[in-house]
């Protein structure tokens, strides 16, 4: 079936409105370090709005990072790590939970594991890849240990991260859901709904 024009308006609109959020909300709390809303603002929108909305957001906000911060090997660790955030939560999202208790629990403790694996991939990415002026380079030369300094080194700005998101999503998530549930319900006509999902 094909989709409507304010439909298909309506989709781009939120999801530039997604990329905008990420941006402002790094930039705003970068003077925090590892304070972030980045993680609980993909969820949101892949748990909500589902992957024609976010992995676009997620990709544009990656974009303009770049043109902001320049490039180098967080890039890599940027791409594997918010669209594997976005695909974790767009599937979460797909469950009916019976209880909303439950369904906390399963958003925070997912978001727990995804900002712990954040400092293993970014410490991995850090000691395997490097970037010149000239482009990037591999480097397996004593990658255990270097690969231990470099998460050992991060550790603090790692548990500050996880008890961020660890407090946001208990406390935040399902609040904003409902909040965009409702703007979901009154931006789409309802027969094309569930094609977001």
């Amino acid at each position: 079936m094909k989709k409507s024009t304010k439909y298909n308006a309506a989709l781009i609109a939120v999801s530039a409105l997604f990329a905008a959020l990420l941006v402002g909300g790094k930039e705003a709390l970068a003077v925090l370090p590892n304070i972030e809303v980045v993680t609980l603002l993909i969820a949101l929108c892949a748990y909500v709005w589902g992957p024609v909305v976010v992995f676009p957001a997620v990709n544009v906000f990656i974009a303009v990072d770049m043109a902001i911060w320049g490039v180098n090997t967080w890039i890599i660790s940027y791409f594997i790590h918010w669209n594997s955030v976005a695909v974790a939560f767009w599937l979460l999202g797909k469950a009916r939970f019976r209880h909303r208790a439950v369904e906390v629990v399963c958003v925070t403790s997912l978001a727990v594991v995804f900002s712990t694996l954040f400092g293993v991939l970014t410490s991995a990415v850090d000691t395997l890849v490097g970037f010149t002026g000239e482009g990037f380079f591999v480097d397996f030369d004593n990658v255990l240990y270097r690969f231990a300094v470099m998460y050992v080194n991060g550790v603090s700005f790692y548990v500050t991260q996880i008890v961020c998101n660890l407090v946001l999503f208990a406390v935040a998530f399902l609040p904003l859901v409902i909040v965009n549930r409702k703007a979901k319900l009154r931006m789409l006509p309802k027969d094309e709904q569930t094609t977001t999902k």
